[in-house]
C-alpha cells in the first residue's frame, strides 16, 4: 500500500509540474502608456498658458503684435495637445519615463521690457515653454517641432510688441 501511495504522489506531482509548464505566461502589467504622463509636454502647456495670461493682461498698445503672439500661443497649445494625443496613440513613441523638468533661468534681459512687465513675463514663460518642449522625448508626429516653431514666432512677436510700445 505504501508503494502505491508513493507512486500516486509522484504521478500527481509530475502532472502538476507539467500542467504548470504548459500554462501560458501571464502578460506583464498593462503596457506603459505611450504618453508616459508627458511631464515635459505638460510643463510646456503650463508655461504657454502663463504666457498667454500675461499677454492678455498687457496693455493693448503693441501694434497688433500682442494679439498675433496670443494667436501663435493658441496654435502652439494646439500643437502640444495634438503631439500628446499622437504619442498616446502610437506606442513607438514610448521612451524612457520622463521626470519633472528642473527649473532653468530663462529670464534673460529683453531690451526695453523693463517698463512692460507683462510682456517681459510672457517672454520668460515662452522661453520656459520652448525649453520644456525641446527636452520632450519623441517627435510626436511632427507636432513637437511645429510647437517649437510657433513658440519662436510668438517670442519674436512679443519682442516686436515691446519695441512698438516703446516707440509710441
Amino acid at each position: 500500500m505504501k508503494t502505491s501511495k508513493v507512486v500516486y504522489l509522484l504521478l500527481s506531482f509530475s502532472v502538476g509540474i507539467c500542467g504548470c509548464a504548459s500554462r501560458p505566461r501571464p502578460m506583464p502589467g498593462p503596457p506603459l502608456a505611450a504618453d508616459n504622463g508627458q511631464p515635459k509636454m505638460q510643463a510646456t502647456l503650463i508655461a504657454l498658458q502663463r504666457a498667454r495670461a500675461s499677454l492678455q493682461s498687457a496693455a493693448h498698445n503693441k501694434g497688433e503684435h500682442r494679439e498675433t503672439a496670443i494667436r501663435l500661443i493658441d496654435e502652439a497649445i494646439g500643437a502640444v495637445n495634438a503631439g500628446m494625443q499622437y504619442a498616446a496613440a502610437h506606442p513607438t513613441e514610448v521612451g524612457p519615463a520622463e521626470g519633472p523638468a528642473a527649473p532653468e533661468q530663462v529670464d534673460e534681459v529683453v531690451p526695453g521690457a523693463e517698463r512692460q512687465p507683462h510682456m517681459a513675463r510672457a517672454i520668460v514663460d515662452l522661453r520656459e515653454g520652448r525649453r520644456q518642449l525641446r527636452e520632450a522625448k519623441g517627435d510626436k508626429g511632427g507636432y513637437r517641432v511645429r510647437g517649437l516653431e510657433l513658440i519662436q514666432q510668438a517670442i519674436a512677436q512679443v519682442k516686436e510688441g515691446i519695441r512698438f510700445a516703446n516707440r509710441h
